[in-house]
């Protein structure tokens, strides 16, 4: 195991700030909401950008080409996201 190798941090999406990126965690899938969220495209590895927090929560999810739709969650469901900031 190499001792210089760091473990991505995995917070709440709402403690992410706005105009940060951040990939959707693995850890989500416990989450009774699971299912209703990977609908809208937050799956496990998926990347978004924060636009707006508070509620709702806006994101931007990112597609080949960039950035794709966005969607509002509530701060309830946004609490819920699991996501390893990027930079």
């Amino acid at each position: 195991m190499n001792p210089q190798a760091v473990e991505p941090q995995i917070v709440p999406l709402t403690q992410v700030a706005r105009g940060r990126r951040a990939t959707v965690s693995d850890a989500m899938d416990d989450h009774e909401d699971a299912q209703v969220l990977r609908a809208m495209g937050l799956r496990p590895n998926a990347e978004l950008m924060v636009c707006r927090l508070g509620e709702p929560c806006i994101v931007a999810l990112a597609n080949q080409c960039g950035l794709g739709c966005r969607i509002g969650l509530s701060r309830r469901l946004a609490e819920c996201v699991m996501v390893s900031p990027c930079g």
